[in-house]
């Protein structure tokens, strides 16, 4: 079936899943890594963050992170700024690899290091452009990034929590609860409409390669490209009561759903825009709020529901995830066997949390070189 012909389905099966909805309402994506293989070397939010953490931005002082400049071999880019990009103009660069992410206050220092790892390994890092969500402290997000990367290209946009808070069911984890975990789904909707392509990455992670390598994945007409693990048990992802209703499994019927981390992802925001996914997977969120729970953990099943079966499977070397352990204990983990370009904290523990508590996990060394968090005291495992 061609991807064309999918999508329509998908679309009129949108309209199929919103009058569902309303019944239930009723009353009644290269080169070698710059790691090729890390466990030869090392061998063998997360835990949750505490309150005063969260919400004072002045307790936070971060390193001015290097200066980064690009290679000889880069294109120029069409346009040159720094610092907080007010003009759509400023962000709307076809040369540009555009990076999306959320910032909060609570995820700060990671999103730090994750900025600084991909800029670190980039052959044009002046050619990435960065849009973050946020949906408070915008001014104070944006000029601690300003104080941090003062060559960094970057906008902060605004994410209203209105449009989720309502749609939101409980979770396994209270973090996975947050209305920002689902900014994601709206980046076709905040970002300008000549970005046409954007790569997501979640606040946990730190790059090794070159990013421009996952920027050149060819989507092949999906609407969007990640690791696949069709290893994983899908079923699991899904409650007893999804599966015994026909109407609602039906959703995978002539597909070989698999399972997708949506930490590490490159979308397609042209089809995003044409189909209205954002509106399919809000669908998904009302029959979970609406009827019998139909799945456990947070923002991730709506997008299988959407999207599972129609992703491009991208090298599994771009999201080397659940470094963070399992979502209840955060147990220490180490990195899969095979190449490495991007290393991924999902799961409860989360890197800084641990070092900082002096109980850290060893794959925690290789996210600690990337942190500009001034005036420490990093306890490391032997």
């Amino acid at each position: 079936m061609s991807a064309h012909c999918e999508a329509v389905l998908r679309s009129r099966l949108g309209t199929i899943v919103a009058a569902f909805v309303t019944l239930l309402a009723a009353p009644c994506f290269g080169r070698p890594s710059l790691i090729t293989d890390l466990q030869s070397a090392i061998g063998v939010v997360h835990s949750e963050p505490t309150t005063a953490a969260v919400g004072d931005l002045s307790s936070f002082h971060f390193k001015e992170a290097p200066s980064f400049r690009n290679g000889k071999e880069c294109i120029a880019s069409e346009s040159h700024f720094t610092g907080f990009a007010e003009q759509e103009s400023q962000v709307c660069d076809m040369l540009a690899v555009h990076l999306a992410m959320t910032l909060d206050v609570a995820y700060i220092r990671g999103s730090v290091a994750a900025i600084l790892s991909i800029l670190q390994h980039a052959t044009c890092p002046e050619n990435v452009v960065f849009h973050f969500l946020a949906s408070n402290k915008e001014a104070a997000l944006a000029q601690a990034l300003k104080r941090i990367f003062p060559y960094l290209r970057f906008r902060v946009y605004h994410f209203d929590e209105n449009l989720v808070k309502d749609k939101i069911s409980a979770s396994i984890r209270t973090a996975l609860e947050q209305p920002l975990n689902y900014a994601r789904t709206y980046l076709a909707d905040l970002l300008p409409i000549c970005v046409k392509r954007v790569i997501y990455l979640d606040s946990d992670v730190v790059v090794v390669d070159d990013i421009s390598y996952l920027w050149a994945t060819q989507l092949n007409g999906h609407p969007l490209g990640a690791p696949v693990y069709c290893d994983a048990d899908f079923v699991r992802y899904f409650t007893n009561a999804f599966w015994k209703d026909a109407a609602l499994s039906a959703i995978f019927e002539g597909h070989n759903p698999c399972y997708f981390n949506t930490g590490v992802m490159v979308m397609d925001l042209e089809m995003w825009r044409f189909w209205g996914y954002t509106k399919a997977i809000e669908d998904w969120m009302e029959v979970q709020k609406s009827g019998a729970r139909i799945y456990e953990l947070g923002s991730l099943p709506p997008f299988l529901l959407v999207f599972a079966g129609d992703v491009q499977p991208i090298e599994h070397r771009w999201n080397q995830h659940g470094l963070g352990g399992d979502n209840l204990h955060g147990i220490c983990r180490t990195l899969h066997r095979g190449p490495v370009s991007l290393m991924h904290w999902s799961g409860k523990g989360k890197p800084w949390v641990r070092l900082d508590n002096g109980t850290p996990c060893t794959i925690d060394s290789l996210w600690a070189p990337y942190d500009l968090l001034d005036s420490r005291n990093v306890i490391l495992d032997s």
